[in-house]
């Protein structure tokens, strides 16, 4: 049934509304193979996503609502990060941000597009991931449905006779061509050098593999693009859920019970030799240090486990029994109350870690993301009190704060300034670490030029004369600018 339905939307659109998304996809395949392929990303990423926003909007206008506010959770985000591009350097974010923003991409566009779309469901999570994958896909070959149908079209009859003989004409004249060219090289050796420069310059291989890129990227564009002819959209998520609450409170209140009583040993063992610092009663001789460097990251599963319990607790348990459900409330309070405890310990830890150890990604990573836990369990916290609370939409909203944030922070700056603070207290550093950062933090690293020992100045200077040289043979289109990139030449270059 919806697929005649689907059929019968396809038909009735006209050329026009076709040609339209064809050449908005075929300019986005354009776009991405000029920005991106074999080209670093800069301030071509705000082009060519502000691009596909505008040209989905002048495709779908007028069926779109560009004032639902929903739709600026993810519009704003899409313009930050993607003026993160020409700004910053560090490529774990970077290769991220090639997935959060065509996820952001399609948030958006679904918000705009679909009117009884008014607040983020686990549905809307589900439509999103469909959108960019299956639905996209399903809806690639009738770029050539269409194509076929406007070419062998009555009214077109004519202009396409036109081309079937200029093709023939074309595969006649080719090997004529290939024949004739050879000759005239052999018969002259003037032709035969610019035939063969010519050859040079015009690769093959390149040609095709451009072409490639360019035809891929178009047939995505227009499939997800014209997803959204489509007004239907299925919202199955209350029967599912009705279906699916079967789970009973006492039975989930016993679990928690139980688990509460190790979690309350866990953290009077805490409270004594972490947070106190009691490192002469620690048993085993562990020192302080060890104490704390251990465990860390099984602390965090144990956190993300207790979500777990919590988030599906409360969405598929009975609610029948008011008396029974405050009780639920109160243990879920009390199983979050703990998991603050353990996020607590295990932020402590990495601080005690760093301090002993220096800083890395990863571990300033992992401090963001306990930020993070720590918002969404306050968050859940307030959700098992207040009912009509929207705790998805504010976790969401709260999760992309958090990215948008850590993505403006200049992480590989402040590594490098927490470590060269480290280096002028203790004389220690890790050059190697350092040195693999990226570009973000290549003028921190420079000031090791003014405090660093000789072997420390020697490496640092061999350092910035070899990353001014990587920048200035790779950083070489107007579309590839970023900020840090510009400074790094600009500060270094002689």
């Amino acid at each position: 049934m919806e697929k005649i339905e689907r059929s019968l939307i396809d038909e009735s659109k006209s050329t026009n509304e076709k040609l339209k998304v064809m050449g908005v996809a075929f300019i986005i395949g354009l776009l991405f193979n000029y920005f991106f392929i074999w080209n670093t990303i800069g301030i071509s990423a705000v082009i060519y996503n502000g691009f596909i926003i505008a040209g989905a909007i002048w495709y779908l206008y007028p069926q779109i609502d560009l004032k639902k506010r929903i739709s600026f959770i993810f519009l704003i985000p899409i313009i930050l990060l993607s003026i993160a591009y020409s700004i910053y350097t560090n490529e774990i974010l970077r290769l991220i941000n090639t997935i959060v923003i065509p996820l952001l991409m399609a948030s958006y566009i679904i918000t705009i597009r679909y009117e009884h779309i008014k607040d983020i469901k686990f549905s809307f999570i589900e439509k999103v991931l469909v959108r960019i994958v299956p639905a996209s896909f399903v809806n690639i070959p009738k770029f050539f449905v269409f194509t076929k149908k406007m070419i062998t079209s009555e009214k077109n009859s004519k202009v396409s006779e036109v081309h079937k003989n200029i093709f023939k004409g074309l595969i006649v004249a080719l090997p004529l061509l290939l024949i004739i060219v050879g000759l005239l090289s052999s018969a002259d050796m003037v032709f035969e050098y610019y035939i063969d420069n010519m050859g040079k310059k015009l690769d093959l291989f390149s040609v095709i593999g451009h072409s490639m890129v360019v035809i891929i990227t178009t047939l995505y564009m227009f499939g997800f693009l014209w997803s959204f002819q489509y007004k239907k959209e299925l919202n199955t998520e209350k029967k599912s859920i009705q279906k699916n609450a079967i789970w009973e409170p006492v039975t989930i209140i016993t679990i928690i019970f139980l688990i509460s009583i190790v979690y309350l040993l866990f953290t009077i063992i805490q409270i004594s030799y972490l947070y106190g610092g009691g490192s002469d009663l620690l048993p085993g001789g562990l020192s302080h240090a060890a104490y704390a460097r251990k465990g860390f990251f099984e602390l965090i599963v144990v956190t993300l486990i207790n979500f777990s319990i919590v988030l599906s607790s409360m969405t598929f348990s009975k609610k029948d029994n008011k008396n029974v459900n405050k009780i639920a409330n109160g243990a879920y309070s009390l199983l979050i109350l703990f998991t603050f405890n353990m996020l607590a310990s295990a932020s402590y830890k990495m601080m005690v870690y760093e301090n002993k150890f220096g800083f890395t990604r990863l571990r300033l990573f992992v401090q963001v993301f306990m930020i993070l836990l720590a918002i969404l369990l306050v968050i859940i916290f307030l959700g098992i009190w207040i009912k009509k609370m929207p705790i998805l939409k504010l976790a969401i909203i709260a999760t992309i704060t958090i990215y948008v944030g850590i993505n403006f922070v200049n992480v590989d700056k402040v590594i490098a300034k927490n470590n060269i603070e480290r280096y002028k207290n203790r004389n220690v550093i890790d050059m190697d670490y350092l040195e693999s950062l990226s570009y973000d933090a290549t003028e921190e690293i420079g000031e090791l030029m003014k405090i660093g020992d000789g072997n420390i100045k020697i490496r640092t200077i061999k350092y910035i004369n070899r990353t001014v040289d990587e920048v200035d043979k790779s950083y070489n289109q107007w579309y590839e600018y970023n900020y840090y990139k510009h400074k790094i030449l600009a500060v270094y270059k002689k």
